[in-house]
């Protein structure tokens, strides 16, 4: 019997599967909690997930040019309201991108942190 892709016999909605395109936050482990080994543990693992990150860092500036753009487009018609929301939204992309970049380069200037 086929159990399907997530194991409940039904393949994953166009949702579930974006989130798991965009949302790099999920494949990393929380290091400050635990006893002293399993936060070395999971800060390997982190550092091990890093070559991940310039991948997702890239989704997240598209996705901020992408709403630069259709902002900038939407502006000379007279549509403020909307155009702004793309603004707002291209704000947060961009604090997601930035967010991701120092997460990497963290990762990659500090080797072992304990």
């Amino acid at each position: 019997m086929d159990t399907g892709i997530n194991g409940r016999g039904a393949a994953p909605s166009f949702g579930y599967l974006l989130y798991r395109y965009l949302w790099p936050f999920q494949y990393f482990r929380d290091v400050t909690r635990g006893g002293r080994m399993e936060r070395q543990q999971n800060y390997r693992h982190n550092r091990a997930m890093r070559r991940y990150l310039p991948g997702f860092i890239a989704k997240w500036s598209f996705l901020t040019v992408l709403a630069m753009s259709v902002g900038s487009a939407l502006e000379p018609f007279g549509l403020a309201i909307p155009a702004a929301g793309c603004f707002i939204f291209a704000t947060w992309t961009l604090l997601v991108a930035l967010l991701l970049a120092v997460d990497w380069l963290w990762l990659e200037r500090f080797p072992e942190l304990y």
